[in-house]
């Protein structure tokens, strides 16, 4: 499968969850981003492979400065651990729920496993977490063409 890729134009920050004392190539905890509703979607690889949300970024802040974390805002790679965020654009829809045009945003943490997470701009926000990435997302969101995820690429 094949994604469009776009220039960067993201309402997703992007940010680096590490242990300062740590090695450089074991810095890295996980990866995250800040989503359009303040809601924090992290993925951690150290020790044991997780994700999930945090209600805000204040939140996630506290608890990492409690456990002598930093967190690193960059919108490129980190340790070759490399998350891109995407919209969800939709042609026609199928449903009459979300309308057309950019009806979500995401984030695609390759570098964690390949999971997504996306955030609908609905009326109705909802967040949800994709294990099988950006192909388990055009497969359940795509409706055969009428709905593409496009890529937001580093410059």
């Amino acid at each position: 499968m094949q994604f469009q890729i776009m220039n960067k134009i993201t309402k997703i920050t992007k940010f680096w969850l590490i242990q300062p004392e740590k090695p450089p190539l074991l810095q890295v905890l996980a990866g995250g981003a800040i989503l359009p509703d303040g809601q924090v979607a992290i993925a951690r690889t150290l020790p044991n492979p997780s994700h999930g949300t945090f209600p805000s970024f204040t939140s996630f802040q506290s608890l990492q400065q409690k456990r002598g974390r930093e967190i690193i805002f960059t919108q490129t790679s980190f340790n070759e651990y490399e998350i891109n965020t995407f919209r969800l654009e939709r042609k026609k829809d199928v449903t009459g729920i979300s309308g057309t045009g950019t009806v979500a945003v995401g984030c695609h943490f390759k570098g964690f496993g390949g999971l997504a997470v996306m955030q609908w701009l609905t009326e109705f926000t909802s967040t949800a977490w994709y294990i099988a990435g950006l192909e388990q997302i055009e497969l359940i969101h795509g409706h055969k063409g009428k709905t593409r995820i496009l890529l937001d690429v580093e410059q």
